[in-house]
């Protein structure tokens, strides 16, 4: 390993939880802020120790003993020293990177290997794998993610009547981002239904030149919204992994006319592993022309629904005249973000240079009641998916989950 150099850099990121299908995606270019020239697996432990022991936003909550694994795994950094470089030593070095963060709460937590390597999760073995993403793999464990076109192609075609859809795509991120809207046209009554893959909506609202524009699906939508036109309305998040900060007011704004508190906020105030920023509060601003939203809402959820798509639902149900039902599965549990600068948040990812990037939240959300979302958010009324009924839905076309949403709002 001699005469690689391990670089700390940051960059400006959005809140999408990125990475969430590809094991093996490119990983972003960052502003350089300072460098570390490493020369051994030792000198590389003491970047990888130091850089979660300072950047990581819940140390105080945590359950992992980040000092024990110090004591336990610079002995084994230190011997890999003593063998011949090999693709064998760095995915030994890769192992025990994982090992010593298996078990971190950070469900935006993501180890990424530059040259790719091998390394063993719960008794399976992930081989030329770039990526190591614990909370994503015993996520997967439970059942694969669904694709976002098999959600749409099933909505729009067996579902709706009077569907229209956006299209758009960041090409600094490559992220797609599709809304689609309808009316339900099952049941007796006038259900308006959208289907949001990733929050993006603000920025492509804002977008020129677009195929596909979603600003007129999206004004559309809103005008229904704060007309009241509809009897109820089924929002579906199922597969959405996140987005950006500033579609909580833009979206869940459109249904309120006054402010809500739905959480709060914090980030690393130094460099110290407790040092924290005071909670701060998260309120939804009512938007130009909102009115209280007094039909009922059910959002669609499932065990892919994550990031700020997790924020987007606390928001909902911390509107204190709608009700708010959320239907399917519990949500994925991330309670943090990557939003805004690392460098300004004291906290978040960096990279090891040639060798690997560690990958984390900047930002820690806690709901109203001051507690860390970790586990997901319960649905109101559960309805999960197996083998059998996503074998069902990909014959017949039939989604219990949408099934149920319609059933409950015209009971």
């Amino acid at each position: 390993m001699s005469g690689i150099k391990i670089i700390f850099k940051y960059t400006v990121v959005v809140g999408l939880f990125a990475g969430l299908y590809s094991c093996k995606r490119e990983i972003p270019k960052r502003e350089l802020i300072s460098n570390y020239e490493i020369n051994d697996f030792s000198e590389l432990f003491h970047v990888f120790w130091t850089g979660l022991n300072t950047n990581y936003q819940f140390w105080d909550v945590e359950t992992v003993n980040w000092d024990s694994m110090y004591r336990v795994y610079k002995p084994k950094f230190d011997s890999l020293n003593l063998r011949p470089y090999s693709d064998t030593t760095t995915n030994l070095g890769f192992q025990y990177m994982a090992d010593m963060t298996k078990d971190l709460k950070d469900g935006q937590y993501v180890l990424q290997l530059w040259s790719g390597g091998d390394y063993r999760f719960e008794d399976s073995l992930y081989k030329s794998y770039i990526s190591f993403i614990p909370k994503l793999q015993r996520t997967q464990r439970i059942r694969p993610a669904l694709p976002d076109t098999l959600f749409d192609y099933i909505s729009q075609y067996n579902y709706l009547d009077e569907f229209d859809y956006g299209v758009y795509k960041n090409y600094n991120t490559n992220v797609v981002s599709q809304i689609t809207t309808g009316r339900i046209r099952k049941g007796a009554k006038d259900l308006l239904y959208t289907g949001i893959n990733n929050f993006m909506l603000k920025e492509s609202y804002d977008a020129k030149y677009v195929t596909y524009p979603p600003r007129p699906v999206i004004k559309n939508l809103f005008d229904n919204i704060h007309k009241g036109n509809c009897d109820g309305i089924i929002i579906d998040l199922r597969n959405n992994r996140g987005g950006n900060l500033e579609d909580v007011d833009f979206f869940v704004g459109q249904f309120t006319a006054k402010p809500a508190l739905y959480g709060y906020i914090r980030y690393k105030s130094g460099s110290g592993r407790l040092d924290y920023t005071p909670a701060l509060p998260l309120n939804i601003t009512p938007q130009t022309g909102a009115t209280d939203f007094k039909k009922p809402i059910v959002i669609l959820a499932d065990i892919y629904s994550s990031a700020l798509c997790e924020s987007v639902i606390q928001a909902f149900k911390g509107l204190s005249n709608t009700k708010v039902t959320v239907i399917g599965e519990r949500t994925y549990g991330t309670a943090g973000l990557i939003t805004g600068n690392d460098i300004s948040t004291n906290g978040g990812s960096f990279n090891m240079g040639s060798f690997a990037t560690a990958r984390m939240s900047n930002a820690a959300l806690l709901d109203k009641n001051h507690k860390f979302n970790f586990s997901g958010i319960s649905p109101d009324v559960e309805v999960t998916y197996d083998a059998a009924s996503i074998n069902t839905m990909l014959q017949t076309g039939v989604d219990i989950q949408l099934e149920k949403a319609i059933e409950f709002l015209n009971q």
